[in-house]
């Protein structure tokens, strides 16, 4: 049994604890001790990410050129249809040579063809076809289209265009009939605008042309509404078979062939219609130019060829201005008739002043006729070696210094140096005044057989044919023209003129005369060319030589064709 003041001792103890606990209570209420640690309650687990049911893709259809680019936009949606936003995608293309796509759906064309444009979110893809076509994006400040592996290409300047533009380019047949479109040349260009400043266009033409076609000829047009507008080549490179011109915009063009010129007729039939050339006209007038290439496969120099303009002095040669027209004759696809080795006029100082020895005058022509064949040996396809030789009385030949110093067989030497310096040139006797039947005809025919006879390299005679109305009737020329074709010599009219005195008009006749000319040609087999000595009245020798004539020629002044021209033409033209 517990005594009272044992009970009163465990009763204190009590209080005392009692008071500890809650001073500790009250201590830690005001953070004046750590709590106990205590077991955490667990959070709800976030909702599950919507699974993707389906994919799409914006547009479905894409259609660039080559340097264009678009953005494509894909959404994500769950089974419901409900959009997912920040769904993320994986883009791809099938075919990266035609297209490339970056990571925010951005395709970039490169090359023509179609390409598959994919993207993928979780397990789920769509596609967009994304198809590349011919052509080019082009800036504001230029560049170039090449299309339909190089049918085509379009040199845009700098500020031909006022905003970028995407240019697709493909091949159609011709929209208009037009008999002188080359086939398989037209195209299409789109959008069809008109340029600020001309742009360069290059179009591919076939390798196999009508015998008709002049390459030199050959024009691009651009087709507005039903009306082709025509642009001149600048040069067609017939190693690649591109014609370049300067074209005013896009649209339609096409590479032409013009009507058939005298040129054109004359190939067609394996004939050379030529003209004798003024290096001064050719240098100074681009309408000169332009027509002697349409109109003339073959050209003879007028003058720069002759001894005394291009071997001034005895150890001096002025090439130059035979090179011109060589040149141009080479870079426009036209024989060259070399004129003249061996003549009594146009003879430099050097050569005859004093007392020239027969052994200085072989000499000088040997070497002579040696430089200047052998310079142009492959870009001359004939020659006249010897020029005049008959007395222009008939009685035999001209006693010219070369003949009085060197003799008569100075003749056969000059073919011979001149077949040695050029094997493969033809090598011609000319003279004027033997149109017809006549003693000096006679003469000419006797000198050349002669030759011929005798193992001189000549291949052939050639007729100047400087003319007056009236003019010699077809039967008077024709039989001339079978004579020398029957001694096995090749003919050819080397200087044509009909000149007519001023004050007349008859400028119909002379055109007649013309025709007759040509046709005494054509029907004889063995007559291959007609050159005319100049072409255009506006540069030629008649008014100087004779006063009170001229007008002798096919283009009068402003190259406007004249009735001669027409009856050429017409001559050419008949099968």
């Amino acid at each position: 049994m517990c005594s009272p003041g044992r009970h009163l001792t465990l009763v204190s103890v009590m209080l005392r604890r009692v008071s500890l606990l809650a001073l500790a209570v009250f201590v830690v209420g005001c953070g004046g001790a750590e709590a106990a640690p205590t077991t955490p309650t667990s959070s709800p687990l976030p909702p599950p990410p919507p699974t993707v049911a389906v994919v799409t893709v914006s547009p479905t259809t894409g259609s660039l050129v080559p340097g264009e680019s678009q953005l494509l936009t894909a959404v994500a949606r769950d089974a419901a249809g409900t959009a997912i936003a920040g769904a993320t995608f994986t883009w791809s293309s099938s075919s990266v040579s035609v297209a490339t796509v970056a990571s925010d759906g951005r395709a970039t064309a490169l090359t023509p063809g179609t390409t598959t444009i994919s993207a993928t979110s979780g397990a789920v893809s769509a596609t967009a076809l994304l198809t590349v076509n011919e052509g080019g994006l082009i800036a504001v400040s230029g560049g170039t289209v090449t299309a339909l592996n190089g049918q085509l290409r379009l040199e845009i300047p700098a500020g031909a265009l006022t905003a970028p533009t995407a240019f697709v380019v493909r091949p159609v047949a011709a929209p208009t009939p037009n008999a002188r479109l080359l086939a398989g040349t037209a195209v299409a260009i789109t959008p069809a605008i008109t340029f600020a400043t001309p742009a360069t266009v290059r179009l591919r033409y076939p390798t196999a042309l009508a015998a008709d076609v002049v390459e030199t000829q050959l024009r691009i047009g651009r087709l507005t509404d039903t009306t082709w507008q025509t642009f001149a080549v600048v040069a067609p490179d017939r190693v690649n078979r591109t014609a370049a011109a300067r074209v005013t915009g896009t649209g339609t063009l096409a590479v032409f062939a013009p009507p058939p010129s005298l040129r054109g007729y004359a190939q067609r039939r394996s004939f050379d219609i030529g003209a004798a050339v003024s290096v001064d006209a050719l240098r100074a007038d681009s309408t000169y130019r332009r027509v002697l290439a349409e109109e003339f496969n073959s050209v003879t120099l007028e003058n720069a060829m002759k001894f005394g303009p291009i071997h001034p002095a005895a150890t001096t040669y002025a090439f130059a201005n035979a090179d011109t027209i060589v040149g141009f004759a080479v870079a426009n696809n036209m024989k060259v008739y070399g004129h003249v080795l061996l003549w009594h006029t146009q003879q430099p100082a050097w050569l005859t002043d004093g007392t020239p020895t027969r052994a200085f005058l072989l000499s000088s022509l040997k070497s002579h006729i040696e430089t200047v064949v052998a310079r142009y040996a492959g870009k001359t396809t004939s020659w006249d070696v010897a020029n005049e030789m008959i007395a222009d009385n008939g009685t035999g030949l001209r006693r010219s210094f070369w003949i009085e110093v060197a003799g008569a067989d100075i003749i056969d030497s000059a073919f011979v140096w001149a077949r040695r310096s050029d094997p493969n040139a033809r090598l011609f006797l000319s003279d004027y005044s033997v149109e017809t039947v006549n003693r000096k005809s006679d003469s000419l025919f006797a000198l050349a057989t002669r030759l011929k006879a005798a193992g001189v390299p000549i291949d052939g005679v050639g007729l100047q044919g400087h003319f007056m109305l009236p003019t010699p009737s077809a039967a008077q020329l024709t039989a001339n023209l079978a004579r020398f074709a029957a001694a096995g010599l090749d003919i050819r009219y080397t200087e044509i003129d009909v000149r007519l005195m001023d004050g007349t008009d008859n400028l119909a006749v002379q055109g007649s005369a013309y025709g007759t000319i040509i046709d005494a040609c054509l029907a004889q087999p063995r007559c291959k060319s007609l050159t005319t000595w100049g072409f255009t009245d506006k540069y030629s020798w008649i008014p100087g030589t004779f006063p009170g004539f001229g007008r002798a020629l096919p283009f009068d002044q402003l190259f406007g064709p004249k009735p001669a021209y027409l009856t050429l033409r017409d001559a050419l033209a008949r099968p």
